[in-house]
């Protein structure tokens, strides 16, 4: 919190004069408090189902149905207005709706148990996998500009929420707008914007990493092992957050995805 905040319009209402003449404190810039004012609730349902090893399988999948809400997900979260928090408590910035994972081992049957130099050549041959899926994470439309008029030091500020920012459902392009930038308008100079904090969503994430394993037997105790592991074996592209910035040419949209192209890793142990 700054407690050397302008009160919203002064910087408007004084355009030639330096906003640290106009502070309450007089002379000073921003003067940031971290306080222990924080809340944040976390309700969540978890669901597990788990087949121990048996007969050459194992398997387990986990779902979370959660909501984490708060006025400050991280230790510098900055008020935009000092004066009061109303307003600002909302989804928090990790929040993730869903969350499945499953994960697998399989030992395959073919030339098991033999003793031959087939079976040993062939043979104890494992696939394992684990596949992920998670909503996206919450977002707000804010811009670094003043436009409340209270001088360097507030935080981003918040644009209006006037309208509906959903778009329709249909296979999404990195060139059409992952949510509608109509739906914010700017705040009028010398006030904060109006718009519920994290109001939307981002792209959701997805991926599935497999691996190819086989031990074979050395002298005594001992055991070799050939792993060939692919992370992201489908080559998925996971989309980027869209552009969240007003100011920005690209804003509403979707400019990249994230770096989680496919990797191939071959291990000796």
């Amino acid at each position: 919190r700054n407690l050397n905040q302008l009160a919203p319009g002064t910087v408007q209402a004084n355009p030639t004069i330096n906003a640290n003449a106009l502070r309450p404190y007089l002379g000073y810039g921003v003067l940031d408090i971290s306080e222990n004012s924080g809340r944040s609730q976390y309700n969540g349902l978890q669901v597990g189902v788990q087949r121990r090893f048996a007969a050459g399988l194992q398997f387990g999948v986990s779902y979370t149905l959660s909501r984490a809400s708060d006025n400050a997900s991280s230790l510098t979260d900055v008020l935009p207005n000092a004066f009061t928090d109303a307003g600002y408590y909302g989804p928090s910035d990790f929040d993730r709706t869903h969350v499945l994972v499953a994960n697998y081992i399989y030992e395959l049957p073919m030339f098991k148990g033999g003793r031959g130099v087939l079976h040993k050549a062939l043979g104890g041959w494992e696939i394992s996998g684990v596949n992920q899926f998670q909503s996206g994470i919450p977002l707000s439309v804010r811009t670094s500009a003043d436009i409340a008029g209270v001088g360097p030091g507030s935080g981003n500020q918040f644009w209006n929420l006037t309208g509906d920012p959903s778009t329709p459902v249909t296979s999404f392009t990195s060139s059409a707008n992952w949510f509608d930038p109509s739906a914010f308008t700017i705040p009028a100079p010398g006030t904060f914007g109006k718009q519920p904090r994290n109001s939307l969503r981002g792209p959701g994430f997805w991926a599935w990493d497999m691996s190819l394993r086989k031990n074979f037997p050395t002298f005594e105790k001992q055991m070799l092992q050939f792993r060939f592991e692919l992370f992201d074996i489908l080559n998925h592209p996971n989309w980027s957050n869209p552009v969240t910035d007003p100011t920005n040419g690209s804003f509403g949209k979707v400019t990249g995805k994230s770096n989680d192209d496919r990797q191939v890793q071959l291990a000796l142990k």
